[in-house]
């Protein structure tokens, strides 16, 4: 019985006017900057998506409104929310909130926040010590971050036809089919990459299919490096053709959402060998295996 009864209240709350929850919550006396109503319930804050108690320091980045209330210059729980507020979530806005940026850009510069390219910096005209950022981005301090999470880091919405069954396949069967090919090679730390090397020397590199620990990783089908990259060119009807049929089948057979997968037949830049007429699949698999 007391179940319903608070269900019945939790919905007319949810639903009601913001000053109602503001009463609600908030109390007699609520002001919209009182933060000590919020931590009656909210006991130990939003600590994954901001903290609070935190110091603000002003910067070209960094610049709350003077309408965003604070505590000694420190962050508190109504210096970004206002249980007043229309907004989802009650977040403080004197404008209508289209997505959760809208809110984080009254306080932080979006330019300060534009997505870095590591491999359009290594690729620019830029002097190389100022380039060697992009390698620490990708290989991490001392070239000890893993291949695929350094990948995954900012790929994280492109799975693709084939991915899953190559990342995970079992590295007896790797090492099967990659017994004696010459455009493998096997490493067990991106630091047999030795990352940071002289400019010249990347240049004259051959793009190589590198396997991490004896199994698939995404740098073994991708090179991050723009000098020595293969382009793959747009796939032909006939190809474009196979990948959806085998698209298909896997989806079948994995029983995957299409949603998840892209197919792409308009072209990639970073390869690792060639990609028409299977060439890049053919480095391990024979061409009747792939029927």
């Amino acid at each position: 019985m007391r179940k319903g009864v608070l269900a019945v209240a939790l919905t007319a709350l949810l639903g009601a006017h913001p000053a109602a929850v503001a009463a609600e919550c908030g109390g007699v006396g609520y002001t919209g900057t009182n933060d000590s109503f919020c931590l009656q319930c909210h006991t130990k804050g939003c600590p994954v998506v901001h903290p609070t108690e935190c110091k603000v320091i002003y910067t070209k980045c960094i610049q709350v409104p003077p309408s965003f209330p604070m505590k000694n210059g420190h962050m508190v729980c109504t210096t970004c929310h206002d249980m007043t507020s229309h907004n989802k979530f009650f977040l403080r806005s004197k404008r209508p909130l289209r997505n959760r940026f809208d809110f984080c850009y009254q306080c932080h510069n979006p330019e300060c926040y534009r997505k870095f390219n590591p491999h359009k910096v290594i690729a620019s005209k830029i002097p190389w010590d100022e380039k060697k950022r992009a390698c620490i981005y990708c290989h991490g301090v001392g070239a000890e971050l893993e291949a695929y999470k350094a990948c995954v880091g900012c790929h994280t919405e492109t799975p693709h036809v084939g991915a899953p069954e190559h990342l995970m396949a079992k590295r007896e069967k790797v090492e099967k089919l990659v017994k004696g090919k010459a455009q493998i090679v096997d490493i067990s730390s991106m630091a047999e990459l030795h990352p940071k090397i002289d400019i010249k020397v990347l240049e004259k590199r051959k793009p190589k299919m590198i396997l991490v620990k004896g199994k698939i990783a995404c740098i073994t089908c991708h090179n991050p490096h723009p000098q020595i990259a293969i382009p793959a060119p747009p796939e032909s009807k006939e190809w474009a053709e196979v990948e959806r049929r085998d698209l298909d089948y896997k989806l079948e057979k994995l029983r995957l959402d299409l949603n998840r997968f892209k197919l792409n037949t308009k072209g990639v830049k970073l390869m690792s060998y060639e990609l028409q007429g299977g060439k890049l699949c053919q480095v391990c698999h024979t061409i009747n295996s792939l029927k």
